[in-house]
């Protein structure tokens, strides 16, 4: 995995906010102050050579260290929030009560915004999502969808979720298998570029899916936005997206959902 990391990776960022509004400065720069907030707990444990039990957050702090620092998104910020506030309020100082307030005050912005303008969200079905939400244009398509792909592949039979394309990758959707109660024929739930972006990858691929009868791409802005980093680039390996276009054929839409049949 660190061999391939960078291909996923974002930069910190630090300079060229988009708005000067204070909630959107301390949302841009958080991750930034979490990065901080580390380096003055770790300054004020060596200084008051804190014994061993105030340094029980360590692992966790270094662990979310290394995520958010390989991609500092929504997603990757938070194991480190959690993990950085349990360690200052364990034993505060009034610096390291600083990094608590900002903290405390980015999680309740961020809950107060979802209040004042709630996002429009809806159940997720399928019977295995219980208590996950998503947009009401999806909720609608895998309403449609689920039962529709159930009835073409019989319970034991896999279902194989696809994105666009498998030259240039970004993210997937095995949640989508969990919620059509398929599995996946193939091993390789994540999809991350630099692995299944190779061509002895897909070509192992290509011989999972030899008994797969349905297949369900995924077209959802997740899946096609592009990042300034190398999943951006394409590997030139086409050997995936050339099996799927001879061996299968469009059936139905649902929303973000395209079904393709085994011709």
């Amino acid at each position: 995995y660190l061999g391939i990391a960078h291909l996923q990776h974002l930069p910190l960022p630090l300079a060229d906010p988009p708005s000067a509004k204070p909630d959107k400065l301390l949302e841009y720069w958080f991750p930034a102050i979490l990065v901080l907030g580390c380096g003055a707990w770790l300054a004020v444990c060596l200084r008051d050579r804190r014994p061993a039990r105030d340094w029980a957050a360590a692992p966790l702090l270094a662990v979310g260290l290394g995520l958010l620092l390989s991609r500092p998104d929504e997603f990757h910020l938070v194991p480190l929030s959690v993990a950085l506030a349990v360690a200052v309020a364990m034993r505060p100082t009034p610096a390291l009560l600083v990094v608590l307030a900002l903290i405390a005050l980015h999680g309740v912005d961020r809950r107060l915004g979802q209040a004042l303008h709630p996002p429009g969200h809806a159940a997720v079905p399928g019977g295995a999502g219980d208590g996950v939400w998503t947009s009401p244009q999806d909720a609608a398509a895998l309403r449609g969808l689920i039962p529709y792909v159930r009835r073409l592949a019989p319970p034991g039979e896999p279902v194989f979720v696809a994105v666009p394309r498998w030259d240039r990758v970004r993210v997937g959707d095995p949640e989508l298998n969990v919620l059509l109660d398929r599995a996946n024929p193939t091993r390789y739930d994540v999809v991350q570029p630099g692995l299944v972006t190779k061509a002895s990858v897909q070509r192992e691929m290509v011989r999972d899916l030899a008994g797969t009868r349905v297949v369900v791409v995924w077209h959802g802005a997740a899946a096609t936005a592009v990042e300034d980093n190398g999943s951006a680039r394409s590997s030139g390996v086409h050997v995936l997206d050339r099996y799927l276009a001879r061996e299968f054929r469009p059936d139905r839409r649902f929303g973000d959902y395209r079904v393709l049949v085994r011709r």
